[in-house]
């Protein structure tokens, strides 16, 4: 996997395209032959930070897998001036990040025909990946919260799919809260949860933080997608072997059934 040069990191790794979806816009980025697809949910500064989308290109890059960030705030992102909450209020309606999440699951499989679908969400975004592999645990395989924010035990508990949780050193810590919450709720799916906690980087390093800049940064960086493609290959892959393997499975047995009865 290649390093970043920090003097080109925004130029490192393929580029990918602005694609309009319904009522906002799609980063689409990567292969679009695959059965796998990866959708991004970014944090608090929106759609256009560069950082977001370099991590969106290298992750297409790097795994192969065709990646999509779609614009859920509608071109709006953080307010630099005045009350924030509203806006807030505005972004934390589930009900429209759900229809949003649906949406795009379902143009991934329709346009593309993608059979397995993971989500990626970092600070904000890593609460809204929670949700999703809660609610909406028919259309996603697997989640990653990258200093995900506002993560609780009470939202964990609900998880029905498993996920990658990754931290920065100032972030509340994901054990033994959350990995205690999710053991505790079910113990199965714990088993295939994962922690990992990057002591000496703060909150967003990884994302609208990144400081391209400072080689521990970038080593973090690093660090995080080859966590990232690991346990992508342990969850998206061996499910996709394993599907392959049981349609194997029932063509030979209804060819046998055919050849018998017939």
């Amino acid at each position: 996997m290649k390093n970043v040069n920090s003097a080109l990191w925004n130029e490192t790794y393929p580029k990918g395209q602005v694609l309009r979806l319904g009522e906002f816009d799609i980063y689409s980025v990567g292969p679009t032959n695959s059965d796998q697809g990866m959708i991004v949910i970014y944090d608090i500064y929106g759609f256009n930070t560069s950082q977001t989308r370099v991590f969106c290109d290298r992750l297409a890059s790097s795994y192969s897998i065709h990646v999509v960030m779609p614009d859920v705030y509608r071109g709006t992102s953080r307010p630099t001036t005045g009350d924030m909450n509203p806006w807030l209020t505005t972004v934390n309606n589930w009900t429209r990040m759900s229809d949003d999440l649906t949406d795009v699951a379902n143009w991934l499989r329709t346009s593309y025909g993608k059979k397995q679908i993971g989500l990626v969400g970092f600070c904000w975004g890593g609460l809204q990946v929670v949700r999703a592999c809660s609610n909406l645990s028919d259309l996603f395989t697997t989640g990653i919260s990258i200093h995900g924010s506002r993560l609780t035990p009470d939202e964990v508990r609900l998880l029905k799919k498993p996920m990658l949780f990754i931290a920065a050193g100032n972030d509340p810590a994901l054990e033994p809260n959350i990995s205690s919450a999710i053991e505790s709720a079910d113990f199965e799916l714990s088993k295939k949860c994962q922690y990992e906690t990057f002591n000496n980087s703060r909150h967003g390093f990884v994302a609208a933080g990144a400081n391209y800049s400072d080689p521990d940064n970038v080593q973090a960086i690093n660090d995080v997608h080859k966590i990232v493609y690991n346990y992508l290959d342990r969850t998206l892959r061996n499910n996709a072997e394993i599907y392959s393997t049981n349609k194997l499975y029932f063509l030979v047995l209804f060819m046998n059934f055919a050849f018998f009865y017939f």
